[in-house]
């Protein structure tokens, strides 16, 4: 779940409504300020998916205003539908102005790391995308969508300065386009013209195009430009960057917090500092149920900044279709909602409770199967040093004791993600020796590959992800971990190469 998943129910809802008691006259504010102004409206009788759709794609445009940055949600919505590799996404995002100058190693994953203004943050924490069983294999639309991409690079590079209004027409096209591939990230995608497009095989530039994007939607986003620029909301964005010359960035799109755990649309940064910013395309602003929850994310997301990632000293609200934009200092806006009450115990409240709902849920990602029909792909490493011992782990999360490993991501080969998975938990970098088993779990939908592998670098210690490591005996880990991983240690000191069957901590194949 992310932030405002929790925000809407579960204990940080809980939390937010029994200690921002102020919340009311935040919202008091909102309708003030947006009460008056004449909206931008959609046609008469638009579908429901529209509200969104058009929320998502002047979001897009907004972060293309602030940085010349990859549409990161749009790239992971192709990766998640199975339609691209991720390493085709990390080639993409690897093209766009913001991502250059990265090495060629860091290119190479260049999805997961977004610039700050302390360098460059890693968003990755090795979750698995599975694709969609209703798209074709093999990923043969990553020509064409090459192709779109490079043609949308180059009409922004060209038609979108940073800061200004440019052809609002033809952006407010593509925007559209990225809002469906966004859409993907977090949902599913049947329901979306685009993506259905793909089911009987690979669509050309021109019919996606097509399918993604409709009159009434451009006018109305071409509208809510030229409405960010006549308010002058624009100009107060430039304003809180400083004023900075003619092409130059006024800040990030599309800042990310608590690993990956709450996204936001924009920090504007300047010289007193960054100015976190979520952009709305709400008509109805004078809800106070709605209106807490815009203001609860954004200043938890800016309490979630604990590296201080962006120097965010204040936070505001755009709503887009009354041209409006609010911000708070960070410090006010907390004493606002706490009504007085003591700001750093609150913050430090509830980063513990995040914190623990995280960590939570972080074995429930790691285990659960993530489509009907479909295996998850896990892999582990038995590592013995030179006394016959095996290095096991105790995982933060579950405070259970493990074999070091755990789950690929997709397209994540097969050895990096074993020396990736045992670093996390161990910090050794091993090199994998041989396959001594596969393991599949029937119950939970998971296929477990064992390798006998060797330290090559570094020395066992607690990690991020591990409290305690240790060399265990191996008539220990038989009497202490349980039937199924005891097997999976046995063959691997053995050599051998089994193929079994479990379900859960029950063996049903010898």
């Amino acid at each position: 779940m992310s932030l405002i998943s929790h925000l809407y129910r579960g204990e940080l809802a809980e939390w937010c409504v029994d200690r921002f008691t102020g919340s009311k006259e935040v919202a008091g504010r909102i309708s003030a300020e947006t009460r008056n102004r004449d909206a931008v409206r959609p046609p008469v009788g638009v579908e429901k998916r529209h509200w969104s759709h058009v929320n998502r794609a002047f979001s897009i445009r907004m972060a293309a205003l602030v940085q010349a940055a990859p549409p990161y949600a749009a790239l992971l919505g192709l990766v998640s539908t199975g339609l691209v590799s991720r390493d085709w996404a990390h080639y993409q995002a690897a093209r766009y102005p913001t991502h250059a100058e990265l090495s060629p190693t860091e290119r190479r994953r260049a999805l997961d790391l977004r610039p700050t203004t302390h360098g460059w943050t890693d968003v990755n924490r090795g979750s698995a995308f599975v694709p969609a069983p209703y798209y074709h294999e093999g990923y043969q639309a990553e020509p064409v969508l090459a192709d779109l991409f490079d043609r949308m690079r180059a009409y922004f590079a060209a038609h979108a300065p940073l800061g200004q209004l440019g052809s609002e027409r033809g952006l407010a096209r593509l925007c559209s386009l990225l809002a469906a591939f966004k859409y993907a990230y977090r949902n599913d995608s049947l329901d979306e013209p685009a993506f259905r497009l793909f089911r009987n095989g690979v669509p050309t530039v021109e019919q996606l195009h097509s399918a993604a994007v409709d009159d009434a939607t451009t006018d109305e986003l071409v509208a809510l430009a030229r409405r960010l620029d006549e308010s002058g909301a624009l100009a107060e964005l430039r304003r809180l960057a400083g004023d900075p010359p003619p092409g130059q960035p006024l800040g990030y799109a599309g800042p990310t917090f608590f690993h990956h755990w709450t996204d936001n649309d924009l920090v504007i940064t300047g010289p007193a500092g960054g100015t976190l910013i979520d952009v709305h395309t709400a008509i109805a602003t004078n809800k106070t149920a709605q209106s807490r929850l815009w203001v609860w994310k954004l200043l938890t997301s800016a309490w979630l900044d604990t590296a201080d990632s962006y120097q965010v000293h204040s936070v505001g609200l755009y709503f887009a279709r009354q041209g409006a934009l609010i911000t708070w200092p960070v410090d006010e806006l907390a004493d606002i909602l706490l009504e007085g009450g003591d700001r750093d115990a609150a913050r430090d409240e509830f980063r513990a409770l995040a914190e623990q709902l995280r960590i939570q849920e972080r074995p429930i990602r790691a285990t659960a199967p993530l489509k009907p029909g479909r295996h998850t792909i896990a892999v582990t490493a038995v590592i013995t040093n030179d006394r016959g011992r095996v290095l096991v782990a105790r995982r933060r999360d579950t405070g259970l004791w493990k074999v070091p490993g755990g789950v690929l991501g997709l397209d994540e080969p097969i050895p990096t993600g074993l020396r990736r998975l045992v670093e996390e938990e161990t910090g050794v970098v091993v090199e994998p020796e041989r396959l001594t088993g596969v393991y599949q779990d029937v119950g939970l939908g998971m296929v477990a590959l064992v390798f006998r592998a060797h330290i090559a670098d570094g020395e066992p210690a607690s990690t991020e992800d591990s409290s305690e490591v240790g060399w265990w005996p191996a008539d220990r880990v038989d009497t202490e971990l349980g039937q199924v991983i005891a097997v999976n240690v046995r063959d691997a000191l053995a050599g051998q190469a089994a193929v079994r069957l479990h379900n859960g901590d029950r063996l049903l194949s010898n």
